[in-house]
């Protein structure tokens, strides 16, 4: 699956891209031609292969994944690559990634069985003493001390050659395996191949093409290349701000040099931890703020570095690998819907700034950490059995019940908002198709005597300026202020309550989408024979805002989400709060809400339909993942504390050491011999010469 969809998306966009010429230099054939593209097709393939054998030989710590996953989370990176970038680009950049990692990961291409069989001595000849571990046949060769298949930092030079910034990999190489004679020279015999290699081959296409190893030495140094939108390099976002001259290369030097020291220190460490991948992660996030250019591709280094662990609770632990996969596969203007300029600014610079972050602040824990066997308490099984077999199909420990990371919601809201409104405004505007729409949607509603429309124009025209202007400012901002008030009080306050209405929300919204592409619908204010109107006659008629965006589609009235979201935040509201007038009051909001869309003509009676079918149907989605419906009652459950290790420190370990007698959770642990009490202290079960003390809590 893998291979199949990223050989169609390879070969389709290097088509597409023709016109334009790649900035990397081409390893073979001139561009474009039919040649180049079936090579660059090869290189892709061979890539996805590489890097997704090596993931799967080399996993994170306590990951566990099927092997497949890895190939197609390298495609699906891959095609990401090539949309936001030039396709060639994109293939060479994964391509050294690979080259990289088979020089940087323990576990090569080939399994350990096969290399032992291939480097296991010959027999021993007749006559002489046979060795003393066999008897006589093959001495098997232990898996440490197995010689790598190739020279170590060959792979990596090439990758320089292509990249130079990969020059920081040629420090973090593995040193030879243990049971080598190892002395100075082999120690350091990787990284001067990799840099032999790379200057080889860098003389080699300075001899063949000048002209074009000249090209790509201008690129590095190109203005206009430095300061393109799409270059997510430190030099890049200095040169964006507003720098230039000599303060632009003295900072950016200065930031390269201390993300490169930080990087390669951080990088040996966790790498004697044993966690490769991360480190290979932290010092490539190293190499996108030291290169001068860089494109969607570099940004692959991220996703090793989502591996890494942070936070002290069950619900802080997705928070880091979230985010560096949506910054790694979404591009940075769809991670801003334009809702505020500060944190818009920020969002178009999450690349480089989690780049940054993780090669030099960002404190991975460590495997013999107390804290990186935390696991988030299963949720209860629901109140009631679920009259459908099956449900819910999401398993325990994905349906909790406790409060999210915040951070991780907020990073939610806004990507989720950001998706919504590029699909939204994506959405073909067929003016013909949706006009005929909204007039054969009008003749069912006269059908059914729910043509109210024109009554409800003609009232809201004759009532003066002050109330149009209110009812147009409460159509543009209220819904949207309204839900993001209600998910703050559900999390604040209700947080056992906020993650099932959460979910209902989004999956209405996520089905909503689908009416906005499949059935483009005209409000009754843009169907010409009606007469409808937002504004008096005279005032020319503008399309409303969207919410807190500069733009909005037209034609995507059905389902009309002014009223899913309305009676989503009644419905929340009155089943969560125990305040009789409130629960009263919550219904008003969506009834005024249908009154002010209707009125204003920008939505049907039948577009409220729509959008109360859609909540009912994120209602079911939720509850066929969860088996949770807005009406339980569920407790929070307390987070389990991890079991520390025997090298904690005493401040983690004096409160929660598994022999404490006076843990209430903790299982009495048999009196050893020749120690009286349970803690092996003189003086009782408790601390020698003082009383018992009552369990003081987590702190």
């Amino acid at each position: 699956m893998a291979l199949a969809a990223t050989a169609a998306a390879t070969w389709t966009t290097l088509g597409d891209a023709t016109a334009d010429r790649p900035a990397l230099p081409l390893l073979f054939g001139t561009w474009p031609s039919t040649a180049t593209r079936v090579g660059l097709l090869i290189t892709a393939l061979a890539a996805v292969t590489v890097l997704g054998v090596l993931i799967g030989r080399n996993p994170p710590p306590g990951v566990r994944a099927p092997a497949g996953l890895w190939p197609l989370a390298v495609a699906t990176f891959l095609i990401s690559a090539e949309l936001r970038g030039h396709p060639a680009d994109a293939v060479l950049g994964v391509a050294t990634a690979a080259l990289v990692l088979l020089d940087l990961l323990p576990r090569g291409l080939l399994p350990r069985r096969a290399r032992a069989r291939r480097f296991t001595p010959r027999r021993a000849p007749a006559g002489r003493r046979p060795p003393p571990d066999g008897p006589g046949r093959r001495t098997p060769t232990p898996p440490h001390a197995l010689p790598p298949a190739f020279p170590h930092g060959v792979a990596l030079g090439v990758a320089i050659a292509l990249h130079p910034a990969l020059v920081l990999f040629a420090a973090v190489l593995p040193p030879p395996p243990a049971g080598c004679r190892t002395t100075r020279l082999t120690r350091i015999a990787p990284a001067l191949t990799a840099l032999t290699t790379a200057a080889l081959l860098l003389a080699a296409a300075q001899l063949a093409d000048p002209a074009a190893a000249g090209a790509f030495r201008h690129r590095l140094a190109d203005h206009a290349a430095i300061g393109a939108p799409g270059n997510e390099t430190a030099l890049g976002v200095l040169t964006r701000l507003g720098l230039h001259g000599p303060p632009l290369v003295a900072l950016w030097i200065a930031v390269a040099a201390v993300a490169a020291g930080l990087a390669l220190r951080r990088g040996r460490s966790l790498a004697r931890d044993r966690q490769h991948l991360l480190a290979a992660g932290v010092v490539g996030c190293a190499t996108l703020i030291v290169a001068p250019v860089a494109g969607p591709a570099d940004l692959c280094w991220l996703l090793p570095a989502a591996s890494g662990r942070l936070g002290r609770r069950p619900e802080d632990r997705a928070l880091w690998p979230v985010v560096a996969v949506t910054v790694a596969l979404l591009p940075s203007t769809l991670l801003d819907p334009g809702i505020e300029p500060v944190s818009g600014l920020l969002l178009r610079k999450a690349p480089t700034l989690l780049a940054l972050a993780a090669a030099t602040a960002l404190p991975f824990r460590r495997r013999d950490d107390p804290l990186w066997h935390l696991s988030r308490t299963p949720a209860p099984p629901p109140l009631r059995r679920p009259p459908l077999r099956g449900v819910p199909i999401l398993p325990a420990r994905l349906r909790p019940v406790s409060r999210p990371n915040l951070g991780l919601e907020l990073v939610f809201i806004q990507v989720g908002y950001g998706v919504y409104t590029y699909i939204r405004n994506a959405a073909p505007d067929r003016v013909a198709v949706a006009t005929d729409h909204a007039r054969t949607l009008y003749g069912l509603e006269r059908t059914l005597q729910l043509d109210i429309e024109p009554a409800m124009n003609g009232w809201y025209l004759r009532s003066g300026d002050d109330l149009m202007r209110a009812a147009q400012q409460y159509y543009t901002t209220m819904h949207f202020t309204m839900v993001l008030l209600v998910l703050v009080w559900l999390y604040t306050r209700h947080p056992v309550r906020y993650r099932t209405g959460r979910t209902v929300l989004f999956a209405a919204t996520g089905l909503a989408l689908l009416g906005f592409w499949g059935y483009p619908l005209a409000p009754p204010r843009l169907v010409p024979e009606l007469g409808l109107r937002e504004n008096p006659v005279g005032v020319p008629e503008e399309a409303p805002l969207g919410a807190l965006t500069p733009l909005t589609n037209q034609y995507a009235a059905m389902p009309s989400l002014h009223i899913g979201w309305a009676c989503w935040c009644a419905l929340a509201v009155a089943t969560t709060t125990r305040r009789r007038w409130l629960r009263a009051v919550a219904p008003l909001y969506p009834v005024i809400t249908f009154a002010v869309v209707v009125a204003t003509a920008n939505h049907w009676v039948l577009d409220a339909v729509g959008g109360v079918a859609v909540l009912l149907a994120g209602c079911v989605v939720q509850y066929v993942l969860t088996g949770r419906l807005l009406l339980d009652q569920e407790p929070a459950l307390p987070v389990p504390r991890p079991a520390p290790s025997a090298a904690s420190v005493d401040g983690f370990a004096a409160r929660d050491r598994p022999d404490r007698p006076d843990r209430p959770d903790r299982p009495d642990r048999p009196d050893r011999p020749g120690q009286p009490g349970q803690s092996g202290r003189p003086g009782g079960p408790g601390r020698s010469g003082r009383p018992d003390r009552p369990d003081r809590g987590d702190g």
